[in-house]
């Protein structure tokens, strides 16, 4: 008697990630920018594969706008392309933020001693002084009374000091490091930011700036960047050394 073919097995369509279809004309960016916002947001999480096929589905796309995303991301440091295994979200090491820290502080002391020396830093100060202003407003005493227009104007103050340094390259590259400076604040840096400290430090910096005391501005400078930088390393440290 003949066997009966048995039916094969039905296929599970692949749990979705979250992504919504684009619907514009330019894809590519859109597609680059989508996935880059749901990695900062840390709604992708650390060391999560991203399925091509997958995100092209969700985003309405071809697999090409996803990949060249990939290779954008991955120039970035945001994301590990692994030789016949696929797309993963880089986690940032200790030794990653070290780097992070060390490279900031190299190119806003570069801004800072561009200013004093070349004149600009009374200038500096009024644009430092605004910003400091519009952080104490966001703020009551210790308590963050708003925390994304502190830490907006935050970026503004130290985005002017590189600015002023008047080097293109370095501030592209400072922009870069935002990148992963975002994702510390997202993981670490409300619990470990008091704000009363970040305003003191950086009224330290004004005050240094605005008076041309070049030798005071490059150690408040030091001081506010390393601080930081060795709070999120020891609790990384707690954490197993990744992020």
């Amino acid at each position: 008697m003949p066997r009966e073919k048995s039916s094969p097995a039905p296929v599970t369509a692949p749990a979705g990630i979250g992504f919504e279809p684009l619907m514009h004309a330019d894809l590519g960016e859109q597609t680059y920018a989508a996935i880059r916002m749901r990695i900062l947001r840390r709604e992708l999480e650390t060391g999560q594969q991203i399925p091509i096929d997958l995100v092209a589905a969700e985003l309405g796309v071809s697999r090409t706008p996803v990949l060249d995303a990939m290779k954008r991301l991955a120039a970035e440091g945001l994301v590990e392309i692994r030789a016949r295994r696929g797309c993963y979200v880089r986690a940032l090491t200790t030794d990653d933020v070290r780097e992070i820290f060390e490279v900031r502080e190299a190119v806003e002391l570069h801004g800072i001693r561009m200013a004093i020396r070349e004149g600009r830093n009374v200038a500096l100060a009024r644009t430092l002084e605004e910003a400091c202003e519009a952080m104490e407003a966001a703020t009551a005493g210790d308590v963050y009374v708003d925390y994304d227009r502190f830490t907006e104007w935050d970026r503004a103050f130290h985005r002017a000091i590189v600015t002023s340094g008047g080097n293109h390259r370095l501030q592209e590259l400072y922009g870069n490091l935002h990148v992963h400076l975002h994702i510390m604040r997202v993981h670490y840096f409300r619990e470990l930011e008091a704000a009363i400290r970040i305003k003191a430090d950086h009224r330290a910096i004004l005050d240094a700036i605005r008076h041309g005391d070049l030798a005071a501005a490059e150690a408040a400078m030091s001081a506010h960047n390393f601080i930081t930088r060795d709070r999120i390393t020891a609790n990384l440290a707690g954490d197993g050394g990744r992020m």
